[in-house]
């Protein structure tokens, strides 16, 4: 072998370095572990929340306001449900869907919309939405699901 020529070297076993490099991959399962805590807290209320503006909602009659309320508490719940099971699918394949990343921005823009008062809202701002929607809607369909037995889009 030429004396010009490197060689890849073999790290000596060294124990300090890979209590190290452990403690760094256990950091982010750590922290998808809060996450998923705290996602599930989260649903627990926006479910209450939804249920609590369908029974304001019978019991005032305000069908009008109220549907679009419950329906705007209805879409953050399933985006915080999307959100967990994309936490869940990190827990079993160490790798994040970005489909369901992508359906759950999509929720949160039509969640959006439905608050949106039309009339005092500019033109470059529903440009920007529509231009939003459309690549969100395109990387849905463009980007390959990756078949996990628990999630169904």
């Amino acid at each position: 072998m030429p004396e010009n020529t490197p060689t890849a070297k073999v790290p000596a076993h060294q124990p300090g370095l890979e209590y190290i490099i452990r403690f760094f991959s256990l950091v982010p399962m750590a922290m998808y572990i809060i996450v998923a805590a705290m996602l599930t807290i989260i649903a627990v209320f926006s479910v209450y929340d939804a249920a609590q503006q369908i029974g304001t909602m019978i019991i005032t009659h305000d069908f009008a306001d109220g549907l679009v309320g419950v329906i705007y508490a209805l879409l953050l719940t399933i985006t915080i449900i999307v959100l967990f099971e994309t936490v869940t699918v990190y827990f079993r394949t160490k790798h994040v869907e970005v489909r369901a990343l992508l359906i759950a921005g999509l929720t949160g823009m039509v969640r959006h919309i439905l608050v949106y008062n039309v009339a005092t809202t500019d033109a470059i701002q529903m440009f920007a939405t529509v231009a939003l929607l459309a690549v969100l809607i395109a990387g849905i369909v463009l980007v390959k699901s990756e078949e996990t037995p628990s999630m169904a889009f």
